[in-house]
């Protein structure tokens, strides 16, 4: 099997994780099919040198949150101000589940990094991917977590949700 071809198989798993990195991080649809799209293109220049030390959707995590951030600092067209009408319209599992997508508004009102956290927390990764994305401790992981758990509540809280 070629290289573009593994790529090919392995994005069509995992493409999911790309759109929820884009659902967190850009404010619309339009920007989010930019990141996507951006997302994709560094994959697959990065793709070589992919040696599956980890899961390719661990790699594809690291990839995908490093270009949201790096697009983020480089320009405030991407930003955290998600609307409601992006995330009904977006391509997430459960995308008719309320409580789904005020958990996702809530997790935009998160700083970049804390956003990256619950996302793959969210995915159900463990402290140890988590922390092998991010650069962060399993025991700063777990920290951060709870944090960013009590903070989500409070901004639930005080939105009504």
């Amino acid at each position: 099997m070629s290289l573009q071809q593994r790529f090919i198989e392995e994005i069509k798993t995992n493409h999911r994780i790309i759109r929820k990195v884009c659902l967190v991080y850009a404010k619309n649809r339009d920007d989010q099919e930019d990141l996507f799209q951006e997302c994709l293109y560094n994959a697959w220049k990065a793709f070589p040198k992919f040696r599956a030390d980890s899961k390719f959707s661990t790699w594809l995590y690291k990839v995908a949150l490093n270009t949201a951030l790096y697009q983020n600092r480089k320009s405030r067209v991407i930003n955290s101000e998600v609307s409601l009408e992006s995330i009904e319209n977006s391509e997430i599992d459960h995308q008719d589940n309320d409580q789904l997508s005020q958990l996702y508004i809530a997790i935009a009102g998160l700083n970049d990094i804390e956003k990256s956290v619950i996302l793959l927390h969210l995915e159900g990764m463990s402290y140890k991917e988590i922390g092998e994305i991010t650069g962060f401790t399993e025991s700063n992981v777990g920290v951060r977590l709870t944090r960013i758990k009590d903070k989500l509540k409070k901004i639930m809280t005080e939105d009504g949700f």
